[in-house]
């Protein structure tokens, strides 16, 4: 979809029109701002928005795979923000004041700052935050972070409008950080009680413009959704700035446009009609910043041209299911990876392999430095294609006149379910597994998250949105607190059950990130991990998000990292707050 410039304004009109809808309606009322004080993206979600947003009707950010983050994502503002790339001063207040548990980690108060407003002028108070809690507990485990909450609270009580009381199931010194701290994509949306209150919230649209929803607390209000796009206007009144806690922002409209295939961003920012999307493959990347001076990234205009995320990458499996149920299955398809070949041929070179689920930065190499011993007892870095044979012969499989893996007659197949961000791995990788013997292919379709959360995907690359300080984040991930039946809804999907193993996780999330003893709880759960291999980690993986100069400066890079660039993160309205309008 590529548009000029001047004719943004058109653009909108001719929306409008096609979807049916009068100008009153559908916004060929709005008001006209011109295109260096818009913000231009387009929609993360290949699932609800290809082609056009599926969800522009609807606005409830705990349906699973229902919602693009769109607006969500930042507009309801969290107690707390954190950014992984600091070395200090990491925890940035918003909403909170502060919070404070008892001795044992079992109680946390919460106390808010006062002043905080939701965008119809009705107080943000602790009532909101406490409902939030409770409706997501009362929902387990059909709601994201259901289930969550559902495993620690006890009680969630409103002491009085700023002074919230959680009492938990047992010690978690990590409960607000964990839910309650935006990070990258991380972070339980606080939603207003007056407008939820009474609602059935696994299908609730939370949508009516006419009655002026959504209901948000940061500065935007929406002005027009439509399945060709998505409008936030600055909004008056933003609690914030009348505080006097923070500025507005420079930036007056933010236009989401549907999903577009990686060809059409690379067109629209080389003919800057895009302000930036979403994280790029490394040859894309470099055609857009060589191709347009205005376009930098984290790195400015040098490899890698990105930022480490939280997001490493395994192959995955539905561990409930055969052959994948199999631990020594899945060391016989982990010999047949050669990480090295992915990065050279996937990538151009540009990037890193992994060994371990966890993202490398600085907070938590002194736990990933403890298990080397455990990498060197459980070589995961083996690229060994006997290896792997002599495995799968172990097990019974045969090679077949194809050169395939049998036994019983049946060919050993694989389908690796995949999102379009995979597509340059992906055949690298399926390619490795049939010269290893396997019979294997990638798909990509716009049901891949239901397959995967339905568990219908066998076998599948996922990333994990976990630990950005200690190991514990990520390692819950596994916890079979988590494990639904195939064919059931599940919030994290690798389907993988070790008792040993839960009850560790349970030891680590009971005490303090900073205590000696999480180390060797650590390296206890690893030395489990390890051996049962439940994903295959192969690659860390990059954000490599153009940052178009030629309307908006100011963007985070690695010499100015005040948050990352993601727009879909938790953490986009950092962003948002610091761009500044490009002169001249």
């Amino acid at each position: 979809m590529c548009m000029k410039p001047l004719l943004l304004s058109i653009l909108i009109m001719s929306f409008t029109i096609a979807c049916g809808g009068s100008g009153e309606e559908t916004g060929a009322s709005l008001k006209q701002v011109p295109r260096n004080r818009t913000m231009i993206l387009d929609c993360l979600t290949y699932a609800v928005c290809a082609g056009q947003i599926k969800d522009y009707d609807t606005f409830n950010p705990f349906i699973p795979g229902n919602t693009a983050p769109t607006g969500w994502n930042f507009l309801y503002e969290p107690l707390y923000f954190y950014n992984a790339f600091k070395e200090e001063d990491n925890i940035i207040p918003w909403i909170a004041e502060g919070h404070e548990y008892n001795e044992d980690f079992t109680e946390v108060t919460v106390k808010i700052r006062p002043g905080v407003e939701w965008s119809d002028g009705m107080p943000w108070t602790v009532h909101d935050f406490v409902f939030t809690i409770n409706m997501l507990k009362a929902n387990a485990p059909v709601l994201l972070f259901s289930t969550d909450m559902e495993t620690w609270v006890k009680e969630a009580v409103a002491i009085d409008s700023l002074t919230a009381r959680i009492s938990l199931t047992s010690p978690n010194p990590r409960f607000i950080f964990t839910y309650f701290t935006h990070n990258f994509g991380n972070g339980v949306p606080i939603v207003p009680k007056h407008i939820w209150q009474g609602k059935k919230a696994e299908t609730f649209t939370n949508f009516d413009m006419a009655k002026g929803w959504p209901v948000v607390s940061g500065p935007y209000e929406m002005v027009l959704s439509t399945p060709q796009q998505r409008i936030w206007d600055l909004r008056e009144g933003w609690w914030a700035q009348k505080a006097g806690f923070k500025e507005m922002p420079k930036v007056e409209r933010i236009i989401y446009l549907p999903f577009m295939e990686e060809t059409k961003r690379v067109q629209n920012l080389l003919t800057n009609n895009l302000d930036s999307c979403l994280d790029m493959r490394p040859p894309n990347i470099r055609t857009i910043i060589e191709g347009n001076p205005k376009v930098s990234s984290w790195t400015g205009r040098q490899a890698p041209f990105g930022y480490l995320d939280w997001w490493p990458i395994s192959l995955g499996f539905n561990a409930l299911e055969a052959p994948f149920d199999d631990k020594d299955i899945r060391w016989a398809i982990n010999h047949a990876i050669d990480r090295a070949q992915l990065i050279e041929v996937g990538w151009q070179g540009s990037g890193t392999s992994t060994l371990l689920p966890f993202p490398d930065y600085p907070p938590l190499r002194k736990y990933t430095g403890a298990v080397a011993d455990l990498l060197e007892k459980y070589p995961v870095g083996t690229y060994d294609l006997e290896r792997s044979a002599e495995i799968m012969r172990g097990k019974g499989w045969k090679k077949n006149e194809d050169g395939i893996w049998a036994k019983d007659g049946e060919p050993f197949k694989m389908v690796v379910d995949i999102y379009p961000i995979f597509v340059d791995l992906a055949p690298v990788l399926v390619a490795q597994l049939e010269k290893a013997g396997f019979d294997a292919d990638f798909r990509q379709t716009s049901d891949t998250y239901t397959r995967l959360t339905q568990g219908t995907s066998k076998a599948y690359m996922q990333g994990h949105g976990g630990s950005v300080r200690d190991p514990y984040f990520t390692l819950r991930l596994y916890h079979s607190r988590f494990v639904q039946p195939t064919g059931t809804f599940a919030e994290h999907f690798w389907r993988w059950q070790n008792k040993p193993f839960d009850a560790l996780i349970d030891e680590m999330g009971r005490i303090a990130p900073d205590d000696p003893k999480l180390v060797g709880l650590f390296h206890e759960a690893m030395d489990i991990w390890l051996a049962e291999l439940p994903s295959i980690p192969i690659v860390q993986w990059y954000h490599r998000i153009p940052h178009n100069e030629t309307y908006w400066t100011n963007w985070p890079t690695a010499e100015n990292p005040y948050i990352n660039s993601a727009y879909w993160h938790r953490t986009w309205l950092l962003v948002l707050l610091e761009l500044e309008p490009a002169q001249g």
